[in-house]
């Protein structure tokens, strides 16, 4: 029989709570991300303490790096020092994402880094989105025969998130690549243009190649998952962007995020938000899981984490 003393120890024992960071621009330019992101957080913060009350119960730690590089950086350094962090999620852009990842790589602290190809994410952090292969292979897919048609691949000098290795693709498979940089694009009739950049900038350059009679598809990674495109560009139906999230349909989850967000309809972050703390929390408590979330089916076994689908492909500036 267990002592009486003993039986009240075990009920006073306090319930472990583990803290996860976020840090994502919730000022600025790229604002929408950090808030779209962090409503999904605080829902899955809040469902996943509901399903777990002996604990572990999750805590979430906010930072704004304001998308800015330096900013990013020092964030990373402030982060880092909070008691019982476990993982931090971030930082959601590629520049600020690889001028943070030397900070936990020097203090241990595990980064999860969506969005960023997997092959362009830096050593130490981990990566979510699959390489740049696997995307280009999605974009193919909604591209005619190649066969020496000509295809743009238009780089942005503020933002990019794919490496060379992505023309050498397209030759490969038989495309005539132009590379040029936003002002110097003239692409005509049916030429297909991949714009790796900010959406803001693709917006506004595919809506003067419009202009001058340009039917051709926009093509984009997870850069043009941003508002901005649409708020350039609405309702164009030639738009195809490959990204690991897309807007959760479930009307539930879409009220559950309603009533944290005041109102706000989830974007494309949201589910991926709300994904990743759960993933977090499970890698914390055991070394291998598959768990279905809003975004697919996610798994971690062997130090890897992988979800399927990969990734999906929005067809329109509106989805």
């Amino acid at each position: 029989m267990i002592p009486l003393l003993v039986l009240g120890l075990l009920a006073c024992r306090p319930i472990r709570t583990v803290y996860i960071g976020l840090v994502a621009p919730f000022e600025g330019r790229d604002r929408p991300i950090g808030y779209d992101v962090i409503f999904g957080a605080r829902l899955a913060v809040r469902m996943w303490n509901a399903a777990h009350p002996a604990g572990p119960l999750a805590m979430l730690v906010a930072l704004d790096d304001q998308g800015d590089p330096i900013l990013a950086q020092e964030r990373a350094r402030q982060i880092v020092t909070y008691p019982g962090l476990i993982a931090v999620i971030g930082h959601f852009r590629p520049e600020t994402t690889r001028a943070a990842v030397p900070v936990y790589r020097a203090t241990g602290i595990s980064l999860i880094a969506p969005l960023l190809p997997a092959d362009r994410v830096p050593e130490g952090a981990l990566a979510t989105a699959p390489d740049q292969r696997t995307i280009a292979e999605a974009l193919l897919q909604v591209l005619p025969p190649g066969g020496g048609s000509i295809l743009w691949i238009v780089r942005d000098d503020e933002e990019q998130w794919f490496g060379p290795e992505l023309a050498a693709f397209f030759r490969e498979r038989g495309w005539t690549v132009r590379e040029a940089r936003g002002e110097e694009a003239s692409p005509r009739g049916e030429e297909p243009v991949l714009f790796d950049g900010r959406a803001v900038h693709a917006g506004e350059a595919a809506r003067r190649w419009r202009q001058e009679g340009w039917r051709g598809l926009l093509l984009g990674g997870p850069g043009l998952l941003h508002p901005d495109l649409r708020a350039v560009l609405p309702a164009d139906p030639g738009i195809r962007v490959v990204a690991e999230t897309r807007p959760v349909e479930d009307p539930e989850w879409v009220d559950a995020y309603r009533e944290l967000s005041l109102g706000t309809p989830p974007g494309p972050y949201a589910p991926l938000g709300y994904d990743l703390i759960w993933v977090v929390m499970q890698m914390h408590a055991r070394p291998a899981f598959q768990w279905e979330g809003k975004t697919g089916i996610w798994s971690w076994e062997g130090e890897r984490l992988r979800k399927t689908p990969a990734f999906f492909v929005a067809r329109g500036a509106g989805d």
